[in-house]
C-alpha cells in the first residue's frame, strides 16, 4: 500500500478559470444574485459526476417508468439527453440499461445503449432528498473514443442563502488532469478533510485534518486554504447553484441537499491547468458529525470504476457485494473500520498515516495482488456510503459509492 500525496494543493497546482463543466456560462465575480432558486423538491435532481461535469436527472419523464439524464455542463463534449426506462428493487434501488440520445453528439446517440445508471433517493417527509448513484460506461465525445464512468451525488432542493449553507463538514475529493483532448494523464488528487463555511459565506478547508481554525494546506505548511462561496448568477441552468472561489481563483459549482436533518453538498470542480491541460472532478461533503458503530450496519452493493493498466480507467464498473457489521468491513477481504478517522494524502507512504477526522471511516485490506489497499468512507445517507478507494495498493485512488441492497430499519 502506498497513500501518496500527488497534487492536492487546494488552490494553487491548478490555475482554475470558471466553476463547472467548461465555465463558459459561469458567473463572474460582481455578478453573483442574492438568492439562489433551488428546486421544488419533486422528481427532478440537479446533480455532480464525479468526473466533473454537471447533470440534470428527471424521474418519470417523459413517461411514467423512464428516467431522462440531461447534459448540463460537459469538460467531454456530452450534451443533450438520454433517456431509459428503470427498474426498481425491494430497497429502493433505481437500475437503467436501455438508454437512447436525443439532440446529442453521434458518438453519445451511438454508444447511448451501453450506458449504465444505478442510484437509490434518500427522501425525507417534506420530499427534499439525495440521489446518489453510480453513472457508467458514458461516451467520451471529446476524446472521440473511450468511456466515463463515475459516482452522481444529485439534490432536488436547497438552500437560498450562502448563510443556510454554513456548517462544519467533512468531506472526500477526487479530480484529475486531463489533456485538451479529453483523455487522462495519470496526474490526480485524491483527499479528505474537513471545512467550515461560515453565515456570511467565507470558508476554512482543512485537507486530511479535522477542522481547526489554523489549519493550513497539507502540501503548503505556509497556505491557508480560504475562500468565499456566493449565489451563482445562473440559477436557469444551474438552480440552487452557489460559486466557490478558493485562494482567489474560481474553483468549482456547489450544490446542497438539505435531506433528512442534514446538509450534503456536491461540487463540481473544473477548471485550466498553467500547462493547457485541464483539472476536473467532484467533491463530496456532508454534515460533520460524530459516528457510532452499529449505525450503518447492513448489506451494501459497491461499484467503483475499473482500472485497467497503469491504473487507466476503462470505463467499466467494478461491483462487489458487502457487509458492515460494527467494525468489520466485507469487501474483497474482511477488514477492520476505524471510526471517525481517516489517512492523511501528504504524510502517508509505504504505510497510512491515521488521522481524527469525524464523519469518515478508513480501513485497509488485501486487495486481489495480495497487497494492501487503503479506503476512506463518508456516509451521505442512511442508503448511501462514498468512498475513496485504492485498487491496486499503489497510491492511484477511485472514488466509489456502496448502496444498500436491504431496506434499513424505520428509526425507533
Amino acid at each position: 500500500m502506498q497513500i501518496k500525496k500527488i497534487a492536492f494543493c487546494l488552490g494553487v497546482c491548478a490555475l482554475l478559470a470558471a466553476c463547472g463543466g467548461d465555465g463558459s456560462t459561469a458567473a463572474t465575480p460582481g455578478q453573483s444574485v442574492a438568492q439562489t432558486q433551488p428546486l421544488p423538491s419533486g422528481s427532478t435532481y440537479i446533480a455532480t459526476a464525479s468526473f466533473g461535469d454537471t447533470i440534470k436527472v428527471q424521474l418519470d419523464a417523459p413517461s411514467a417508468g423512464d428516467v431522462t439524464i440531461t447534459f448540463v455542463n460537459s469538460q467531454f463534449g456530452l450534451s443533450g439527453s438520454i433517456t431509459s426506462p428503470y427498474s426498481t428493487s425491494s430497497s429502493g434501488r433505481y437500475s437503467a440499461y436501455d438508454f437512447t440520445a436525443s439532440g446529442a453528439p453521434d458518438v453519445l446517440t451511438n454508444g447511448a445503449s451501453g450506458i449504465v445508471f444505478v442510484f437509490n433517493i434518500a427522501a425525507d417527509g417534506t420530499g427534499n432528498g439525495t440521489l446518489n448513484g453510480t453513472f457508467g460506461d458514458v461516451p467520451n465525445v471529446k476524446a472521440g473514443s473511450g468511456t466515463l464512468t463515475g459516482q452522481v451525488t444529485g439534490s432536488n432542493n436547497g438552500v437560498t442563502t450562502v448563510a443556510g449553507l454554513a456548517g462544519t463538514y467533512s468531506f472526500i475529493k477526487l479530480s484529475g488532469d486531463y489533456t485538451s483532448a479529453g483523455t487522462a494523464t495519470g496526474d490526480q488528487d485524491a483527499d479528505t478533510g474537513q471545512i467550515k463555511i461560515n453565515a456570511d459565506g467565507t470558508f476554512r478547508a482543512c485537507p486530511s485534518a479535522a477542522y481547526s481554525d489554523t489549519c493550513m494546506d497539507d502540501e503548503d505548511p505556509s497556505l491557508a486554504d480560504t475562500g468565499t462561496i456566493a449565489v451563482d448568477a445562473d440559477q436557469t441552468d444551474y438552480p440552487g447553484a452557489f460559486d466557490l472561489t478558493l485562494n482567489g481563483l474560481m474553483y468549482g459549482r456547489l450544490f446542497a441537499s438539505t435531506a433528512n436533518g442534514a446538509i450534503t453538498l456536491m461540487l463540481d470542480q473544473a477548471g485550466t491547468n498553467s500547462d493547457g491541460t485541464y483539472r476536473t472532478g467532484s467533491w463530496v461533503l456532508q454534515s460533520a458529525s460524530t459516528l457510532v458503530s452499529g449505525t450503518d450496519d447492513g448489506e451494501f452493493y459497491c461499484e467503483e470504476p475499473t482500472l485497467g493498466n497503469d491504473d487507466v480507467a476503462t470505463g467499466d464498473i467494478s461491483s462487489v457485494y458487502t457487509t458492515i457489521s460494527g467494525t468489520t468491513l466485507g469487501f474483497i477481504s474482511d477488514s477492520t473500520l476505524a471510526f471517525n478517522t481517516s489517512f492523511s494524502a501528504v504524510n502517508s507512504s509505504s504505510t497510512p498515516t491515521p488521522v481524527a477526522i469525524n464523519g469518515l471511516m478508513s480501513t485497509t485490506y488485501t486487495n486481489t495482488n495480495q497487497t494492501q489497499s487503503a479506503m476512506m468512507l463518508l456516509p451521505i445517507s442512511s442508503n448511501a456510503i462514498a468512498y475513496l478507494d485504492e485498487p491496486a495498493g499503489d497510491g492511484f485512488f477511485v472514488q466509489g459509492l456502496c448502496l444498500r441492497t436491504v431496506a434499513p430499519p424505520p428509526p425507533p
